[in-house]
């Protein structure tokens, strides 16, 4: 089993921030307070699936679809994310993979 890596996650971290927001040149130190309860919502609705629709990738590099990526999100996970590069790191620490049923 792999994880995903740090620029997987901050592609999907990323693709997900800029469907509802302008993300600035240095996306990595840019705050979420340009959101409101609504677009938090929303960004951690998009993360969600995009973690979950990311290929699964065995430990060789290939890439299967026995498994999903996931990570526990709430909104007071925003707490843990003075930035979005604190973002990224969360989520690389702590996603999971599961089997597909």
């Amino acid at each position: 089993m792999a994880y995903l890596t740090r620029d997987q996650v901050k592609t999907i971290v990323t693709d997900s921030l800029s469907a509802i927001a302008d993300l600035p040149a240095d996306v990595e130190s840019a705050t979420f307070d340009m959101l409101n309860d609504d677009h938090k919502k929303v960004f951690l609705a998009n993360l969600k699936s995009n973690l979950n629709a990311s290929p699964y990738y065995n430990d060789d590099g290939s890439t299967s679809d026995t498994s999903y990526y996931d990570v526990d999100l709430t909104m007071s996970s925003f707490a843990n994310w003075p930035t979005v590069k604190d973002c990224i790191d969360w989520v690389e620490d702590n996603q999971t993979s599961y089997p597909k049923n």
